[in-house]
């Protein structure tokens, strides 16, 4: 799935089921991934994805199929689609010797059709129990038609793949491939992928991968270089034996008493997300976030700070800065008493600052170590810049926020407020976050976050809503 335009989620949903039995060794991997972003700035993101291999003591055997599309506007930005089959037969513990193929087309590059053949020698130069590199090298040949034009040519690639385990939760992966016309080796591909992965669960794990890919003879009027950015979450329906199983494969679950609870209630993470296209398209979208909380039996403080911005071929598509400031005294052990500052400013809905400040009662439905539920409303009072119009007045404002720890590693957090002038009711807003947390080691977490905010009265020219999914590594201190 490619991040392109104006997208603004990026996340892969992997489903994998390992055949049960260990003789018959093939494995079915199937993906689906979506990018979405809506409001004033829309775009649509599809992938498809399918892998099926086999693996025994002598053979290797890959079947691969992926699709690509994504459009902004309504117009495509993407449309790429690859089939690719590899077949080993090992030699030894070292060496092998295989076939290779692939079909691919792709219209934002211009390639109408290209057809690759070819036969390899590969030798395994590193084996050890973390870190795999593989080196291959062959000849082929290929049938291309690009930007209406015909060719057939005879060809070499050379390519290696590396596999790297930091531990038994997080792999590195990294793959490059050389393919030149063996008559002119200045008319060559060079394809490189770099990922990491990392399991959460027995069945769950979560990855992240970059996409570049080099055309020495692009089609006419378009560039040399495509690449794109990846996140993605994978889930394993045969999952994964425990150490010691006869299946031979280590689980990559998380041990849960690694990880160490905070001492003193404060906690503060720092997250940013980044996904980038570069080459026929040009995107950029960033996101990055501040919380700090503190929590005890008396008393709850919490800010955040969040910043979003997106660029599509030069021009911005998204520019939104969002905080809070809220303290709450519990009066008893469910009743508290609080008051909190809100700050949006969002340039596509024309919002040059929203303000609200409130205090009020609010009572906890659910506070046990692991669930917390409560609700609240109150006065405030509102000062605001939406287009032209500069307004303050009174309103009321209602929030309701939810937490759960499913485990110490993987947690969720909701929010909703409302906002509305006590003068005339019509006027409100709505804001609500959804935000998953997980755990990657002590410190670093991976945060899949939406943030969903719908102004009954916009700017003019402008529409009700806006929606954003992020991803981002966050750094709890």
């Amino acid at each position: 799935m490619y991040f392109l335009k104006r997208t603004h989620l990026g996340f892969l949903a992997i489903a994998s089921l390992a055949a049960a039995d260990e003789d018959h060794g093939w494995e079915l991997t199937g993906a689906a991934g979506l990018t979405y972003a809506e409001g004033n700035s829309d775009s649509v993101a599809y992938s498809i994805q399918v892998l099926a291999s086999y693996l025994d003591e002598k053979n290797e055997t890959y079947l691969g199929a992926d699709w690509f599309y994504a459009e902004d506007g309504g117009v495509a930005s993407t449309d790429r689609f690859l089939l690719s089959a590899q077949q080993n037969r090992r030699l030894d513990e070292r060496w092998h010797i295989g076939g290779i193929g692939s079909w691919q087309r792709d219209d934002i590059a211009g390639i109408d059709r290209r057809i690759d053949l070819g036969l390899l020698l590969g030798y395994r130069a590193i084996d050890s129990e973390r870190a795999t590199l593989t080196l291959e090298v062959g000849p082929g040949y290929a049938w291309e038609k690009q930007g209406g034009t015909s060719r057939s040519f005879a060809g070499l690639r050379l390519a290696e793949k590396f596999e790297y385990e930091f531990t038994e939760t997080t792999k590195l992966w990294q793959s490059l491939s050389w393919t030149p016309k063996i008559e002119d080796f200045a008319d060559y591909l060079i394809d490189l992928e770099l990922g990491i992965e990392t399991r959460i669960t027995d069945r769950w794990s979560l990855r992240t991968f970059a996409r570049h890919r080099i055309d020495s003879t692009p089609a006419a009027g378009r560039g040399r270089s495509d690449t794109s950015l990846v996140f993605g979450a994978a889930y394993d329906l045969g999952g994964l034996g425990e150490p010691g199983d006869d299946g031979g494969r280590r689980s990559l679950m998380p041990d849960e008493d690694t990880d160490d609870d905070d001492e003193d209630g404060w906690s503060s993470v720092a997250s940013l997300g980044l996904s980038l296209v570069r080459g026929n398209s040009e995107s950029l979208s960033a996101n990055f976030g501040w919380n700090t909380a503190y929590e005890d039996d008396e008393r709850e403080f919490f800010f955040d700070l969040s910043h979003a911005l997106a660029e599509n071929q030069g021009a911005t598509s998204q520019d939104q800065t969002r905080s809070r400031v809220q303290l709450d005294r519990y009066l008893s052990e469910r009743f508290y008493f609080g008051g909190s500052i809100r700050y949006l400013r969002d340039a596509p809905a024309d919002i040059d600052y929203r303000i609200i400040s409130g205090i009020g009662p609010g009572y906890a439905l659910i506070k046990t170590d692991r669930t917390r539920l409560s609700i609240g409303a109150g006065p405030a009072y509102t000062f605001e810049q939406v287009g032209r119009n500069r307004r303050n007045f009174a309103s009321l404002v209602a929030a309701q926020r939810f937490r759960h720890d499913f485990s110490k590693r993987v947690s969720l957090e909701q929010a909703l407020v409302y906002a509305a002038e006590i003068s005339d009711f019509d006027n409100f807003n709505l804001a609500a976050t959804v935000t998953l947390d997980t755990e990657l080691s002590g410190r670093l977490i991976w945060r899949l976050g939406t943030a969903w905010l719908y102004d009954n009265r916009p700017a003019a020219g402008r529409r009700h809503h806006d929606l954003t999914i992020t991803n981002a590594l966050a750094v709890k201190f």
